[in-house]
């Protein structure tokens, strides 16, 4: 197990890690779908971060509506006692539910009707041992949330602290190829 953790720490390091994420699991049980299809945004988060993250994040998402990508608010919880970490995930699961009422909301103070996709696009990951965060640089207590965009085959394509590089990063959702439509006409695959 602990060569496992040494290699998914490396990995991480190395920009790699979101590609091997086929076995992460939300704070629902539901399998996160990095590198599945579609572009990822990870939010990478602690209690101390709230606040910044709800802040920010709401706008940040409306604004890369047009990537459809998904979101990963990936919360460490290394400063959250043993005991406590159970309540913790709880209000995770209360704070998913609040994220997506704003984002409706906010569509609709846009005019727009939410996309039917949204219930779909939002994982929120509880981090007990906070080695993801770790990959990434962010030691225990850190300050600030960090965000990175992932391709829709789950790599890296920017990183940063979030929002002072919110632009750099909605460039990178912005950028994502969109998957080929391929049409057959008379055997030819276009």
């Amino acid at each position: 197990m602990k060569k496992l953790a040494a290699l998914v720490g490396l990995l991480g390091v190395l920009g790699f890690a979101p590609a091997y994420a086929a076995e992460l699991k939300d704070v629902f049980g539901r399998e996160v779908p990095i590198g599945k299809g579609r572009p990822a945004v990870v939010l990478y988060a602690n209690k101390g971060t709230r606040d910044e993250l709800r802040e920010h994040a709401y706008q940040f998402v409306y604004d890369v509506r047009a990537g459809k990508p998904i979101v990963v608010v990936r919360v460490d919880l290394r400063d959250v006692p043993g005991l406590f970490k159970g309540m913790a995930k709880g209000e995770i699961r209360k704070s998913h539910a609040e994220s997506l009422d704003l984002m409706r909301n906010l569509f609709q103070e846009h005019g727009e009707s939410p996309p039917p996709e949204l219930d779909t696009s939002l994982f929120m990951v509880a981090d007990s041992k906070g080695e993801p965060h770790a990959s990434v640089g962010l030691k225990k207590g850190f300050k600030n949330v960090y965000a990175q965009v992932l391709d829709p085959s789950g790599q890296e394509l920017a990183r940063g602290p979030f929002p002072e590089s919110a632009d750099s990063l909605g460039k990178a959702v912005a950028e994502v190829p969109a998957a080929p439509s391929h049409a057959r006409v008379a055997g030819v695959v276009r």
